[in-house]
């Protein structure tokens, strides 16, 4: 989920569980990394105590942000075990279980906040899982994404190597209509795609250049495909902040 995004290949050992990424991202694996979360948390303001739920969580790097740095109560699921035993050591204080968010398994109205950065373009219906954030929130209660989107046509054909949300991505409308059918009605909207720039320009600047880093996972000819299809894939990067009404029918 989140800790894959950008990064899942067809390699016998998931992109994201590989140490070269998670020292290039310091371990958030995703665009804008802990600031980017602690800026969002912030412009939420939730209540010291209130519980909120990491979809995706990963190696735990923002579950353990949610406790220390905002007094939040965290609880975090991913669908990968190897992830869930690096959260139960960077965030010991979190509830950890494993799924995805396509069955998320709390009540109704458990949470004040969710959180699902880089996890969206992943699941296989954007819907259902939209529709079980909204479930498990309190009435009020917001929802941060942070995902890619396509601003073209799919990419589905340009990059048969990577099963990953670059191939997945949708459009940024269907995005906030699938919002909206939901229940939930948008705070904040903002393009951010200035971070996947910030990130290519990591890559590069760490293995030389962006086919050097997925040499590193798959054969030379299809790093060359890769590489060459990213340069010109009309994606972006937005980050959202939406609201639990108090009804939804």
């Amino acid at each position: 989920m989140r800790t894959n995004c950008l990064f899942r290949t067809s390699t016998p050992i998931p992109l994201y569980e590989q140490d070269e990424l998670h020292a290039l991202t310091g371990g958030t694996l995703r665009p804008g990394g802990k600031e980017l979360t602690r800026e969002l948390l912030g412009f939420c303001q939730f209540a010291p105590g209130s519980a909120v739920l990491d979809i995706g969580c990963g190696p735990g790097h923002s579950l353990e942000l949610l406790a220390r740095n905002f007094g939040l109560r965290p609880s975090g699921i991913d669908p990968s075990p190897a992830m869930l035993a690096k959260a139960a050591q960077q965030a010991p204080m979190a509830e950890l279980r494993q799924g995805t968010a396509a069955s998320l398994p709390w009540e109704d109205g458990t949470f004040d906040g969710v959180l699902c950065e880089c996890v969206l373009s992943l699941t296989e219906d954007m819907h259902v899982s939209l529709s079980e954030m909204h479930r498990v929130l309190k009435a009020g209660g917001r929802l941060i994404l942070t995902d890619i989107y396509c601003k073209q046509l799919s990419l589905q054909a340009r990059l048969p190597e990577l099963k990953s949300c670059i191939n997945r991505a949708l459009p940024l409308e269907t995005i906030t209509e699938g919002l909206l059918r939901a229940g939930f009605s948008l705070t904040l909207l903002r393009d951010r795609s200035d971070l996947l720039k910030q990130l290519a320009g990591q890559i590069i600047f760490s293995y030389g250049s962006l086919e050097k880093f997925w040499a590193l996972f798959m054969d030379s000819e299809a790093a060359h495909r890769t590489s060459c299809a990213l340069a010109t894939a009309p994606l972006g990067y937005y980050i959202l902040i939406a609201e639990k009404g108090g009804f939804h029918g």
